[in-house]
């Protein structure tokens, strides 16, 4: 049998009173009733547990077949990893090599975010030699600019460079071809 994964949640009074309380009956701990409550979720098939994250997965999209990352959906959220994906989507925008620096450090974690794409935020980071149990490798973020302001995204980017344990903050760099792909868009 595989090795159980362990987490440590931190719930408030009334909810833990009440976990508590119907763990009792049933000679289960607290801990394996939350357990229990898990696996129920699960079987459910992960329903959605706050609005927000309702929202978020009706604007995550899956990957199509032919993503151009200039024709992004202006309403739809991305998260992809994936080192072939990712890579592609660095082509289009004209900076394959946007982490050759990376090849100097045995390990490494580099997130690099762009403000001037029209429709969206992007973000693309590397693992390199990380402990992170997904491994290491390259992932894509865009979040729509008709919902997220650059203030928000901002914020969220200061919550990234802190969770990389980052020298300094991130700050939004710009593409080099996205003017080159406007003016060529717009003819």
């Amino acid at each position: 049998m595989a090795d159980k994964r362990r987490y440590t949640v931190s719930l408030p009074d009334h909810v833990a009173d009440a976990v508590e309380k119907h763990a009792r009956p049933l000679g289960s701990t607290p801990t394996e009733y939350a357990g229990d409550i898990v696996r129920w979720w699960y079987g459910q098939g992960c329903p959605p547990v706050t609005p927000d994250e309702n929202e978020l997965r009706k604007r995550l999209q899956p990957v199509p077949q032919n993503l151009n990352i200039w024709k992004l959906n202006k309403a739809d959220m991305y998260q992809l990893v994936g080192d072939e994906i990712v890579q592609k989507l660095l082509t289009q925008l004209g900076i394959p090599n946007l982490f050759a620096t990376a090849s100097e450090h045995d390990s490494v974690s580099m997130t690099v975010a762009f403000d001037n794409h029209p429709s969206h935020w992007l973000l693309f980071t590397l693992f390199k030699g990380s402990t992170r149990p997904d491994g290491d490798g390259l992932s894509f973020s865009a979040y729509p600019k008709a919902s997220i302001s650059k203030k928000v995204m901002e914020t969220r980017l200061q919550v990234i460079a802190k969770q990389l344990e980052a020298s300094g903050p991130i700050q939004f760099s710009q593409i080099p071809a996205a003017v080159e792909k406007r003016v060529a868009t717009a003819k």
